[in-house]
């Protein structure tokens, strides 16, 4: 389609110049993401493979529970933590990519069972994720632990973390009201 508007001289450059651009940017920056916290809190420069592919290998291991799939409160959870990791694992990440993961966030705690610690963890996120950015929040904090820190990802992390644990030790009798079987 963009041969509809431009050579395909233009086109091969534009891809070249893309190519080029992502193979550097890859080692320039950790942003707020697990890289981040790990590169700030443990002040280790590590290949962020090392941190990716576990990660995709902890996203992906729920996904092998197939009789899972049927219910509807574990395709929430699906969603929940797609929409985190995608967004905790980019080295890109920025604040406000982070209304991708509030929403996972979300989406998450009002399709879960309530407990105590999905309250706590969902109240976390609402003030480190959601009002750090913002006049609400005291400005010496912000600029003095999250910011530097990457603490604004700290609890769509462990949210993430929940969600995985959530989905391995799914249990249909627990899950939430759940009619899509029916």
């Amino acid at each position: 389609l963009p041969l509809l508007l431009i050579s395909f001289g233009q086109l091969i450059f534009l891809y070249k110049s893309w190519g080029n651009m992502l193979s550097h940017d890859y080692q320039s920056s950790y942003s707020l993401s697990v890289m981040g916290i790990v590169n700030t809190w443990f002040n280790l420069d590590v290949n962020k493979n090392i941190i990716l592919v576990p990660g995709a290998i902890l996203f992906m291991i729920p996904f092998l529970f197939i009789r899972n799939y049927k219910e509807l409160s574990f395709r929430f959870l699906a969603l929940a933590s797609t929409l985190i990791w995608i967004i905790i694992f980019n080295h890109k990440a920025e604040s406000p990519t982070f209304i991708i993961a509030m929403t996972g966030a979300c989406i998450w705690y009002f399709s879960s069972p309530p407990s105590r610690i999905n309250l706590y963890l969902f109240i976390f996120a609402f003030i480190l994720t959601s009002l750090s950015p913002t006049d609400i929040f005291p400005k010496i904090i912000r600029d003095t632990f999250v910011k530097p820190y990457a603490l604004k990802a700290l609890p769509c992390i462990l949210i993430w973390m929940k969600i995985i644990y959530d989905m391995i030790t799914f249990n249909k009798k627990t899950a939430m009201n759940d009619t899509a079987g029916d």
